[in-house]
């Protein structure tokens, strides 16, 4: 043991008492520990007693109290406080256009939507505060039990709820409302991430790909059984992304998302009913439909046009589109406040984008660089569609717009920006033994 004398035991205790971050602690005693053995061993081999060789180690070491503080401002927790400006920024714009549009609307049915939305955000920042102080590691360990409860989930539910539009989207149980297909979007890529991360990066052959495509495969045909296709598309998507990330084997993921894109495809043109692609493929013809498949796209796009810079003011004239101002939150805060604004919101989105991005390199647990990739990505994809979606030129799609949007989606939302930003807090505080192992495996070239 590398305190095995009561000075150097009582000098580490005292130094890490001074260090707030417990988890360091054992890894503070290894490094300094040995350290202050090797120094007694060099002066004990020159004659000095062990009581001796103690003294001189405690004595080069320094100050207890000293070298504990300094251990802790390296080793402390961290908050990204700009991040957590830009998500309250964010709820205020969500509540504010949420009052606006109860507000105004006629429809009893859509005038308590306020309400709920307070709700939600205040749950979503409850599960938030909880992600930011969970030690995210500890999602390997029950990574397997997610999985097959999710799993499970997609499975039964068919059988229990009732679908709407043809989906059986939604897990109902003594009035709790789970959004089940979001909730599958958004913690599975976690939990294959979790259980295939060290076989792919160890052992990156034919049989650990097998395996990574079975678990991905699995709730693939479970949210296609479902028939929620959009959870599905982005579910794919970011699959091959944490593939290619984990791998390095970019031609295998370009290579996999053709194959993938090829099925998806096939699937939509054969047992697709609703067809969706002829619905897809409205924006190019945009004029043959103007009120069939095209209505929302023209109403945007009209929306967009009367707005000009500053907007039409608080007092909305709604009409049949207006009624769903709540999928639409960016062309709501176009139609208020104008062009500006919409501007305004596409520079923030931007930064917050960037500040995710930004946080990836300053990460060095590979487990939690994965979660930060992972989570990045899937803002990034419904943040950049749902900007799209508002000019109207894309094809309109149940893509929520985070942290914005109506829905009970915040919950994931907050939930997940709470699990990244729990992983940035621990940045200085998990000490990478593999890291260090790593380093002197790796011969010099």
């Amino acid at each position: 043991m590398t305190d095995q004398h009561d000075k150097i035991k009582r000098y580490l205790d005292e130094m890490c008492s001074q260090v707030k971050a417990r988890e360091v602690h054992t890894d503070l005693r290894d490094e300094l520990g040995n350290h202050m053995r090797e120094m007694m061993l060099d002066k004990e081999q020159e004659g000095f007693t062990e009581e001796e060789a103690a003294v001189y180690a405690i004595k080069q070491m320094g100050d207890p109290a000293a070298v504990g503080k300094s251990m802790h401002r390296l080793h402390r927790h961290r908050m990204h406080w700009g991040l957590i400006c830009g998500l309250i920024s964010l709820a205020i714009v969500s509540l504010f256009l949420m009052w606006n549009f109860t507000t105004n609307v006629t429809n009893a049915r859509y005038q308590n939507f306020y309400n709920v939305q307070v709700v939600y955000t205040i749950i979503g920042m409850t599960l938030m505060s909880f992600f930011i102080f969970f030690d995210y590691r500890k999602w390997k360990r029950a990574a397997w039990w997610i999985y097959i409860l999710l799993n499970t989930m997609l499975w039964v539910n068919p059988m229990i709820s009732s679908s709407i539009n043809g989906m059986y989207r939604y897990y109902n149980a003594y009035g709790f409302v789970l959004d089940l297909t979001s909730a599958a979007m958004w913690v599975l890529p976690l939990t294959i991430g979790a259980i295939m991360l060290d076989k792919l990066r160890s052992n990156c052959n034919v049989k650990t790909i097998l395996s990574y495509i079975a678990m991905v495969a699995l709730p693939s045909v479970l949210l296609l059984q479902i028939s929620d296709w959009v959870r599905l598309v982005m579910f794919g998507i970011i699959s091959l992304v944490l593939f290619g990330w984990i791998t390095r084997k970019w031609l295998y993921t370009a290579i996999a998302t053709v194959i993938t894109v090829c099925i998806g495809l096939l699937l939509l043109l054969t047992t697709d009913s609703y067809h969706r692609l002829e619905r897809f493929s409205v924006v190019f013809n945009l004029e043959d439909d103007s009120m069939g498949n095209g209505y929302y796209n023209h109403s945007i796009m009209g929306i967009l046009q009367s707005a000009g810079w500053w907007g039409n003011g608080l007092d909305i004239a709604f009409d049949q589109f207006k009624t769903s101002y709540f999928d639409y939150p960016g062309v709501l805060l176009i139609d208020v406040f104008g062009w500006s604004a919409g501007i305004l919101l596409l520079v923030g989105i931007i930064w917050f984008v960037a500040s995710m991005v930004n946080m990836l390199p300053r990460i060095r647990d590979d487990f939690g660089r994965m979660i930060i990739v992972i989570i990045t990505s899937m803002f990034a994809l419904q943040m950049i569609y749902s900007l799209a979606m508002t000019t109207g030129r894309v094809p309109i799609l149940s893509v929520v717009f985070p942290f914005i949007g109506y829905g009970n989606h915040l919950i994931f939302d907050y939930a997940m920006i709470g699990l990244l930003l729990g992983v940035y807090r621990r940045k200085d505080t998990v000490l990478l033994k593999n890291e260090k192992s790593q380093s002197v495996a790796t011969p010099v070239q």
